[in-house]
């Protein structure tokens, strides 16, 4: 048995020792002080307090999740700190996450036109292209003029697309199931929306953006989808280039959740880029203003309880209820970065902060509030409504 007078008070209040059954050992006693508080105390002065006055100091900041598991064992689907998936950089663009290369070499003996990009050649049919696309069928009139160059004998247009990218639109057009072999790749997906676009296939490009879609959704629902986990890890992993993207291609809806993922980046990479990809002013101007008012919204409307100890709670270890105490709030926060939003993430973590089931805010009114801040999100960066920036 040691002096309870020893335990350090964790913010200088009166404090009362209580002691609390080892659930591991029933014949062993923990010792806790618990604050004495009348009005409600900002969990944010509690935590600087509580490491000044010789509480447990901070340990390494961790990164929220899509069901809000904090806990350094169970790591998040958006982490791209250290620790986590140290082999996954924000648009690090690896061998494996582009498509394998395919054998078909789009050099068909019975093609009436070559398109050139770069050093590359494409042998392929005009009247298929025409059909795909008006911009191609109207270019592919000119194969008719006498002053048309040539290439092994067949008339041949210079596109300046990428070569690879090029690649991908024509499998894509000549083999049925190359679409859904690789739209689980980025870089994919950016090359068939770039040229979709700009050749005006209007059903490819629908089709590849409804994918994409699943990475950066619209909708609440869409973003809570469990299903769609890997393709948002993918698209926060390129979300400096889904965003270059998204502006290329006037495809505004993007932007929203997008500039969501990019406000969890750490500061110098939204401001200096990553992997070749750089953000235009205006989008570096929307997310760091837009985190400032996503840490308001979070802190107000979807995770107040984080925030502030209300008087009106009869949870974290008050002696009508079964919870545990104030100490295990303070210590998950101290597990936390609450400097970067985590404002639409599900948390579910109510026993590691000493909630019991009477204390837990009903999941109704938690899903409301983050229905309300999502309807929000548009006007966060400075867009418009959501109804208005909708395809």
């Amino acid at each position: 048995m040691f002096n309870t007078d020893d335990i350090p008070s964790t913010i200088g209040c009166s404090f009362t020792t209580i002691a609390i059954a080892d659930p591991q050992n029933e014949n062993n006693y923990l010792y806790f002080q618990t604050i004495l508080m009348d009005e409600v105390v900002s969990v944010e002065e509690l935590r600087v307090r509580d490491y000044q006055l010789g509480g447990r100091p901070p340990s390494k900041s961790e990164f929220c999740g899509v069901a809000f598991k904090l806990a350094l064992e169970k790591p998040s689907l958006f982490d791209i700190e250290e620790g986590h998936s140290p082999t996954l950089r924000p648009n690090d663009i690896e061998e494996s996450y582009s498509p394998p290369r395919h054998l078909n070499n789009l050099w068909y003996d019975d093609g009436s036109v070559v398109l050139k990009a770069g050093d590359d050649f494409f042998r392929v049919h005009s009247s298929i292209l025409s059909q795909k696309s008006s911009v191609f069928a109207t270019l592919l009139l000119q194969s008719q003029a006498e002053n048309t160059e040539t290439h092994k004998g067949f008339p041949m247009f210079t596109v300046g697309d990428d070569a690879e990218e090029l690649r991908q639109l024509l499998l894509t057009i000549y083999e049925i199931s190359y679409f859904e072999d690789n739209a689980q790749y980025f870089v994919y997906l950016r090359a068939i929306l770039r040229l979709s676009t700009k050749y005006e296939m209007a059903q490819l490009r629908d089709l590849a953006l409804q994918r994409l879609k699943c990475g950066v959704p619209i909708t609440l629902a869409s973003f809570d989808d469990p299903k769609h986990h890997h393709e948002r890890a993918i698209a926060q992993r390129n979300v400096l280039a889904v965003i270059n993207l998204a502006r290329e291609i006037n495809c505004l809806e993007l932007l929203p959740c997008a500039y969501y993922y990019c406000s969890r980046l750490p500061t110098n990479t939204i401001f200096e880029g990553n992997g070749g990809d750089v953000l235009a002013f205006p989008d570096i101007t929307a997310c760091i203003l837009g985190r400032e008012q996503l840490l308001k919204m979070q802190r107000q409307t979807t995770h107040p309880f984080l925030y502030t100890i209300s008087k009106h709670c009869y949870g974290f270890g008050r002696k009508n209820c079964g919870c545990e105490n104030d100490r295990l709030l303070l210590e998950y926060l101290q597990r936390q970065d609450v400097t970067r939003p985590y404002t639409f993430e599900q948390f579910t973590d109510w026993e590691k902060i000493g909630m019991c089931k009477s204390c837990t805010p009903s999941r109704q009114y938690m899903e409301s509030q983050r229905g309300v801040a999502w309807a929000q999100l548009p006007k966060v960066f400075g867009l418009e409504s959501w109804e208005k920036i909708v395809a």
